[in-house]
């Protein structure tokens, strides 16, 4: 028997029954913590901004923003530095942020997002602080859902308008406009159209803050279609604070009309502007009829599109300013037609879109309405605007808002300033690759994919350790774990790419019929994955699945349609494909099942390799599982070839309970694995690829996991924000690290190879001590003292620890601890004595040994090797091997690490 074995038999004895099983569960998932790594410099989507409106100095320097998915920040040093200051436990979604312009303390936030975008979540109505955002008030408004703004009294900070947009995807009453006159308690339904149109803007006269302005607007968003607009969408306006509306006719267009913006003049209160999406029809232009008749198509009517229209009389009357030719907003305009107007000087017009696009003419003349105008402002800024804000008392301070993040200009938007320090990101799905250390893959939101190291040579992640490596809307990243060199991502609608990484070509491989036959249906975000037998087979989904056996040169259909092919479904509006495969798993175990799940609710298996096809839905709708909604993930067991997971999630059709199931027949029959799961849609499951009983889930709050193979589930939130999506996780198949793909927040990771070697057993112990993870020795570069002396500007997350992670439990606060470390020869190389504290520990072995009395300097490093590691207590002792496996250095530039 090997002599380090013997040591290990020969001291573990004497465990006495005395905690229970959940104590020590409940102590990994809380002790057990994450680093947030990035990638930041991206950005994400900006809702709101805002900032204090005293002349003092110090609005200079404060500033409030609302992300989409990341919560609210506040900088009180003009951007420096942020500190997020809402963090509820069941939202993370922002609309609105206002601050009372009579006292700068009060603030109030309006939850859900304010857009009607495909990936817009739900809030819980307005919360208020009346301490700069230290704490928070629930105000209610729970089932408005979304909030587009909030305006608030110039004098008095009790005196507060809501414009409610209500729920995304289905009808309800609480929406319009709310008012309340005292502070948030109580509130009154000012103006109220219908069940089926919300309030998206509103702009008050604040000389006179009993005029307000309201944009209605009414739109229908289903999963597999968008109407845009319609006749009850148009503008309100009341003069006595509320009490009596007027819909404002004159001059303005009638018929089908969608998303509206408003802003009034502050320094000329009569000019009110607005841009309004019309969407009633016209005739084409030459150049549209030319591109029309080169289709074979007979010319086309198209969309008015984006309109500005103006008032000098305080909207008794409006004209229109730009030009037929100009569609101003334009780009998906459910989603941005914010505008703002200089607040000195009335023919300066700004239009959220695209670009940041603006007129200085009264609206007569728009520059940056096309991505490649060299007459934009903020020429340097990400597009896809959203905000924007012009300070009043300095127009030419302007803060731009967009998916990009936060851009801040002096200069009128000649230049700006990016602030790439707010930690969000909005990540669709991860991958990870075999290299040492091993690097992650985030698909994100509009910003492309990117690649990071789960640790950096300088001893801490930052933004120059993170690099793009694939276009678009970035989704799915799939790695050849056999040598790291290919990377197949895909953007949306099924532009699927293969990254040489040793040469840096990119080539699209995209699945396409032959000749003139109809193109694939693809999904927004449509799956990729690599065999996990072969790496060189990939496989995708459009509405049937493919299989390419080349890495993706060619590919073959092995699958009929597999999902209904509803005729009325497929292709609607709004950019919407529907009738798509969104999930597909390979058994890890046997080579040839194949699971897959579509977008309206079906489930199939294929155990020949796609050969014949057997579907699962029947069966999961007979234990009361949902008939349509959106299969999130499919998932095939590493340790049973008959064993998958299915998830569900009604997210997009305004049901929010968690929808899991199992089978462990290859689908003959399923059981429901829910209990513990809030009313959250469920994104992603995985099962843990070393222990078949610990399963992880990803829903719209964050990451759950089961201990006990799906019986009940348990909140691993940790150091994790309070509520964020989660989108997207997997666990390193070598490094045992849980990586989280968030939709707000970016990237977590967690090791968690103790919950990986949790058994219910351990509840008969006094203490634990938990297996140990081979680790190198990092020659991290903390030795170059100026790299990283660019301010506190940027976010820095450290690595993990250096060493080998010592962790154990114990219960016992009365009698002293002691760690020993001996080589496989026994002899001893180190010795702790600690003393003991309740619970979970840690202790980081950075491969020292013990320092030689009276030298100076740094302790002996030991050579890599294998150790013992002994725990002792109170007579009982637990010892555990840990290798050093060898002095790691890193590669300088992209070299690869081995050739074909």
């Amino acid at each position: 028997m090997p002599r380090l074995l013997a040591l290990i038999l020969a001291s573990c004895f004497g465990l006495t029954p005395l905690f229970a099983q959940n104590d020590l569960a409940t102590e990994l998932l809380n002790k057990l913590s994450y680093r947030n790594i990035g990638p930041f410099r991206p950005g994400c989507w900006v809702v709101d901004l805002a900032v204090p409106e005293q002349p003092q100095t110090e609005h200079l320097y404060t500033i409030y923003v609302a992300t989409r998915n990341a919560g609210l920040y506040k900088s009180s040093n003009n951007g420096t530095t942020w500190t997020s200051v809402f963090n509820h436990p069941d939202v993370h979604s922002l609309g609105a942020v206002a601050v009372a312009p009579s006292n700068a303390n009060v603030v109030y936030l309006g939850t859900g997002d304010s857009y009607y975008a495909r990936s817009s979540y739900s809030g819980n109505g307005v919360h208020k602080s009346s301490d700069g955002g230290k704490t928070w008030t629930h105000c209610g408004l729970s089932e408005s859902q979304h909030i587009g703004k909030i305006l608030i009294h110039p004098k008095d900070p009790n005196t507060v308008y809501v414009a409610a947009m209500g729920h995304l995807f289905g009808p309800n009453p609480e929406r319009g406009v709310f008012k309340s006159i005292d502070g948030g308690k109580t509130w009154q339904k000012s103006l109220f159209i219908s069940d089926n149109t919300g309030i998206v803007d509103m702009a008050m006269d604040i000389s006179n803050p009993n005029i307000i302005y309201a944009a209605a607007y009414e739109k229908y968003r289903y999963p597999w279609t968008l109407i845009t607009g319609g006749k009850e969408t148009g503008i309100y306006k009341t003069t006595d604070g509320g009490k009596s509306w007027k819909k404002l006719s004159q001059g303005l267009p009638g018929g089908d009309l969608g998303r509206i913006g408003l802003d009034v003049c502050r320094g000329k209160p009569n000019v009110v502007y607005a841009v309004i999406e019309n969407i009633n029809l016209r005739d084409p232009f030459p150049a549209e009829i030319k591109a029309d008749s080169a289709a074979g198509l007979s010319p086309q009517k198209r969309e008015i599109g984006g309109e500005v229209y103006r008032s000098d009389d305080a909207g008794a009357s409006w004209r229109k300013t730009n030009r037929l030719e100009d569609n101003v907003g334009g780009k998906a305009a459910y989603s941005f037609n914010t505008l703002r107007v200089d607040p000195q000087d009335p023919q300066k017009v700004y239009v959220t879109g695209l670009n940041l696009q603006h007129s200085y003419d009264g609206g007569k003349t728009w520059k940056g309405i096309e991505w490649t105008d060299t007459s934009k402002i903020f020429p340097e800024a990400f597009g896809d605007v959203r905000t924007f804000y012009i300070d009043p008392f300095n127009p030419q301070r302007m803060l731009l808002g967009s998916d990009g993040g936060l851009q801040l200009s002096y200069d009128g938007g000649k230049t700006c300033d990016y602030y790439d320090n707010i930690p969000g990101g909005e990540i669709y799905a991860i991958g990870v690759d075999m290299e040492e250390p091993y690097n992650i893959y985030a698909g994100l939101q509009d910003h492309d994919s990117w690649k990071g190291p789960s640790n950096a040579w300088s001893g801490e992640i930052t933004l120059e350790n993170w690099v793009p490596v694939g276009g678009g809307d970035g989704m799915y990243n799939q790695i050849d774990p056999s040598n790291n060199r290919w990377v197949y991502n895909e953007e949306q609608f099924g532009n699927h790419i293969r990254l040489d990484q040793w040469t840096g070509e990119r080539k699209n491989i995209a699945p396409r019929r032959p000749g003139s036959q109809k193109p694939y249906r693809w999904n927004w975000s449509p799956p990729i994955r690599l065999s996990p037998h072969n790496p060189s087979i990939v496989y995708t989904g459009a509405e049937v699945l493919l299989r390419s056996l080349d890495r993706g040169d060619t590919w073959q259909e092995i699958s009929p349609d597999l999902t209904t092919n509803n005729p009325q479904r497929i292709n609607g509006k709004g950019n919407i494909q529907f009738c798509t495969i969104t999930t597909i798993s390979e058994s890890p175990r046997q080579a040839g099942v194949i699971w897959v799940g579509t977008d309206d609710g079906r489930v199939w298996v294929s155990k020949d390799h796609g050969a014949s096809w057997t579907e699962c839905t029947a069966e999961l709708i007979s234990i009361g599982g949902p008939k349509e909604l959106w299969v999130s993930r499919v998932f095939a067991s590493a340790h049973q070839p008959g064993t998958a997971y299915v998830s569900k999630t009604g997210f997009r059709a305004d049901d929010f309970k968690p929808y899991v199931f199992k089978t462990t027949d290859f689908g003959r029959t399923w059981t429901p694995i829910m209990q513990g799961l809030p009313n959250k849609p469920v994104n992603v499951i995985f099962e843990d690829p070393k222990n078949p009983d610990l399963l992880y889930v990803g829903n719209d709050k964050g990451v759950y996991v089961s201990l006990n193979a799906g019986s009940n589930w348990q909140h691993f939130q940790s150091n994790m924000p309070a509520s964020v999506p989660v989108h997207d996780l997997l666990v390193h198949p070598r490094e045992n690290d849980l990586v989280v793909g968030t939709y707000g927040r970016g990237v977590f990771v967690a090791d968690v190879s103790a919950l990986q070697e949790y058994k219910p057993e351990m509840a008969k112990a006094t203490f634990h001590l938990f297996n140990i993870e081979p680790k190198p020795l990092r020659l991290e570069g903390v030795q170059f003292a100026n790299y990283h002396l660019y301010g506190n500007r940027h976010i820095r997350t450290p690595n993990e620890p250096n060493g080998l992670s010592i962790r154990y439990f114990t219960s016992n606060t009365s009698d002293s601890l002691r760690v020993s470390i001996q080589d496989v020869q026994g002899k001893p190389v180190r010795t702790w004595k600690l003393l003991p504290k309740a619970g979970l520990n840690e202790l980081v072995w950075n491969f020292s040994a013990a320092p030689v009395r009276g030298r100076r300097g740094p302790a002996n490093s030991v050579s890599p090797g294998e150790y013992l590691i002994t725990l002792e207590q109170a007579g009982q002792k637990q010892s555990k091997p840990g290798r050093f496996t060898k002095v790691q250095g890193w590669k300088i530039g992209a070299v690869p690490t081995e050739r074909e």
